[in-house]
């Protein structure tokens, strides 16, 4: 991606602090787990910590911040919501927190993630909005 196509995709998806949601969800149509999560972030230098049983990781945006990853399962129990995740076939869920003033540090790890093993980031509100995905 050159200089300008990369100034134009962060500007477009630069999500104001008012508008951030308290929590994202990480969605895939393919079968994996919080490990596949944690391996796709092995070429960086990222911390991240690791709970296999718990399927849930901790990954260090800086000194005294994180983003914290749970797998969940695939159905949210809403009508609506769940149609959503029909809609794209979603089969691996987590739920993402992080702290608003560390979103620019959380979305370049989604978008990490997102390049390396597919899927996407979305807010946890009522259209699944913003999302984050990998940089065209």
């Amino acid at each position: 991606m050159g200089k300008r196509a990369k100034n134009d995709y962060m500007k477009k998806n630069r999500v104001p602090a008012a508008d951030m949601p308290e929590g994202w969800f990480y969605m895939s149509d393919k079968e994996l787990t919080a490990a596949a999560v944690r391996d796709a972030l092995a070429d960086t230098d990222y911390g991240v910590e690791y709970w296999e049983e718990a399927q849930v990781l901790e990954i260090a945006l800086g000194e005294r911040s994180s983003m914290d990853v749970e797998v969940i399962d695939p159905r949210l129990g809403e009508k609506e919501a769940d149609a959503f995740l029909d809609s794209r076939q979603v089969r691996f869920l987590c739920y993402v927190t992080f702290q608003p003033e560390d979103y620019e540090r959380a979305r370049a790890v989604m978008e990490h993630i997102c390049g390396r093993i597919g899927g996407f980031f979305c807010g946890d509100t009522e259209d699944f909005t913003p999302v984050v995905e990998a940089p065209m």
